[in-house]
C-alpha cells in the first residue's frame, strides 16, 4: 500500500462513466457466475482470451527508486480484472500453482471474497468497495478493465496504484503468497478503493486517501495491518498524516483506527459521500457528514476514535464491532498531588490515566504555544465523555478516568492532578 503519489505525479486517467453491471460471468469462456469462486473450486479464469497475451507496465523499485518497463504475461482474465505476470517472477514459479492462485484471487476479487467478516460477503471484493464508495470508472481503464500486474516491487512495498501509468493498474508484490490469500485481498482491497476515489476526486488529500483506503480492508472484513496498529498502540502520540502531505509520514495503524470508525459511525453513507466530496481535508470529511445529516465534526469523530481505541467496549458506548484491538494505547499514569509535562505531536494521541483517588485535574498549553484539545472520560458504564477547559481544574467523580490530549499543530503541556 505504498502509493508514491507526491513523488511521481497523480494517477492518469480520470474520468466518471461506471463500469456495466455484472452477474458474475460477462461471458468470460470457463468462469462461472454465483459464489462458487470463494466456497469450492474457482472457476478457471486461465481459460479465457487474455491468457498468455503479452503486456508491459511501470514498476517502481524500492531499492534503486527509478521506474523500469517490465514484460508481463496475462494468466487470467474475469468480467472486470485481468491479472499479469511479470516474466521474471513467471520463470521462479511453479506455473500450475500460480495459476490456481490467479483463479482464487479472480475468484475472490470478483465473485465472492470468502470472508465472512465482510460487510458483504457475498460480493468480491471489487464489487464490495463499489457498493461503499461508488463505481470504478471505466475510462480510467484498459478496455474497461482493471489491470494486476504481479511484480518484484524490490522493497517498495506488499502493492501500490500505479499512478504513473497511462491507465489506472494495481502493482501487487510477488512476495504475497499465496496470491489468492487474505493477505492480498486485503491489500487489493486497498489498492482499488485508491482506483476508485482517484477517478472520482484526484486532488483529494494524501491522509484522507489513505484512511478510507485503510476502511475499505475493514469493509472487506480483513485486518492484515495489525502490526501497524500494534506500533500506534504502542506510540500513539505519533504524527500519523492530518499535518503532512508527505505519504512517507502517514501511519496505517492510525488511518486504519480512524477509517474503521468512520465506517461503523456512518457506514456506506458516509464513507461514499466523503469519496466523492470534492473539498478535501478536515473541510471535506466534515462536508460529507453534514451531507448524511450527521452535525459533528470529523475531528470530533477523531477524539471519538481515540477513546474507542482505547476502552474497545461498544457496549459502553466507545468501541469497535467490526475489529478486535487487543492492544491497548501506551499512557501515563498519574496519582494525586503528580505532574506530567511533555509535548503532543500534530493529531497525536496522549493518553494519561487518573488514579481514582485524583479529584481535580487541571490540563495546560505552554505559554504562547498551539491549542491543546482535551478530553476526559470516566470508567463507568456507560462511559461518560466531557470536553476540558484549559487552564482550569476539572473536579472528577470518584472514579478512575482517563485523559486524552491532541492538536493540531505540535503543542507543548503540563497535566497536573489533585
Amino acid at each position: 500500500m505504498f502509493a508514491l503519489l507526491g513523488a511521481l505525479g497523480a494517477v492518469a486517467g480520470c474520468g466518471s462513466e461506471p463500469l456495466d453491471g455484472n452477474d458474475g460471468t460477462g461471458g468470460i469462456p470457463g468462469a462461472s457466475g454465483g459464489t462458487s469462486g470463494a466456497a469450492g473450486a474457482p472457476p478457471d479464469f486461465t481459460d479465457t482470451p487474455c491468457y498468455g497475451q503479452a503486456a508491459t507496465t511501470l514498476v517502481y523499485s524500492g531499492s534503486t527508486h527509478e521506474v523500469a518497463e517490465v514484460a508481463a504475461t496475462c494468466i487470467g482474465e474475469g468480467e472486470r480484472t485481468r491479472v499479469y505476470v511479470a516474466d521474471t517472477v513467471l520463470a521462479a514459479r511453479d506455473r500450475d500453482a500460480l495459476e490456481a492462485e490467479v483463479n482464487g484471487f479472480l475468484a475472490r476479487f470478483e465473485l465472492a471474497s470468502g470472508n465472512d467478516d465482510s460487510a458483504y460477503p457475498e460480493l468480491g471484493v471489487l464489487p464490495a468497495n463499489e457498493a461503499v464508495f461508488g463505481a470504478l470508472a471505466s475510462s480510467s481503464l484498459a478496455d474497461g478493465k482493471l489491470s494486476v500486474f504481479v511484480v518484484d516491487t524490490s522493497g517498495a512495498g506488499e502493492g501500490y496504484l500505479c499512478s504513473w501509468c497511462d491507465t489506472a493498474e494495481l502493482h501487487l508484490d510477488a512476495e504475497l503468497a499465496p496470491l489468492d490469500g487474505d493477505l492480498s485481498l486485503s491489500i487489493a482491497a486497498h489498492e482499488s478503493f485508491h482506483a476508485i476515489h482517484r477517478a472520482l476526486d484526484p486532488n483529494e488529500t494524501v491522509w484522507v486517501d489513505e484512511v478510507l483506503a485503510e476502511a475499505a480492508m475493514t469493509v472487506n472484513g480483513f485486518y492484515t495491518d495489525r502490526v501497524w496498529v500494534y506500533d500506534f498502540a504502542e506510540n500513539p502520540n505519533t504524527s500519523w498524516g492530518p499535518a503532512s502531505s508527505d505519504i512517507a509520514s502517514f501511519h496505517y495503524g492510525a488511518g486504519l483506527v480512524y477509517g474503521s470508525y468512520l465506517w461503523e459511525v456512518g457506514g456506506a453513507e458516509l464513507l461514499r459521500a466523503a469519496t466523492q466530496e470534492r473539498a478535501n481535508g478536515w473541510e471535506g470529511l466534515d462536508a460529507a457528514l453534514a451531507s448524511i445529516g450527521d452535525d459533528r465534526s470529523a475531528f470530533a469523530l477523531f477524539l471519538e476514535a481515540a477513546l474507542a481505541f482505547y476502552f474497545d467496549d461498544p457496549e459502553r458506548g466507545y468501541g469497535f464491532a467490526t475489529l478486535d484491538f487487543d492492544r491497548v494505547p501506551a499512557a501515563k499514569r498519574l496519582a494525586a498531588g503528580e505532574s506530567a509535562t511533555g509535548t503532543v505531536r500534530a493529531y497525536g494521541l496522549v493518553y494519561v490515566e487518573l488514579d481514582a483517588r485524583v479529584e481535580r485535574v487541571r490540563v495546560e498549553a505552554h505559554l504562547d504555544g498551539p491549542e491543546v484539545v482535551a478530553r476526559l472520560a470516566t470508567n463507568t458504564d456507560p462511559i461518560e465523555v466531557r470536553e476540558v477547559e484549559l487552564d482550569t481544574e476539572t473536579p472528577l467523580d470518584p472514579t478512575s478516568a482517563l485523559l486524552v490530549l491532541t492538536a493540531r499543530e505540535s503543542a507543548g503541556y503540563t497535566v497536573t492532578a489533585d
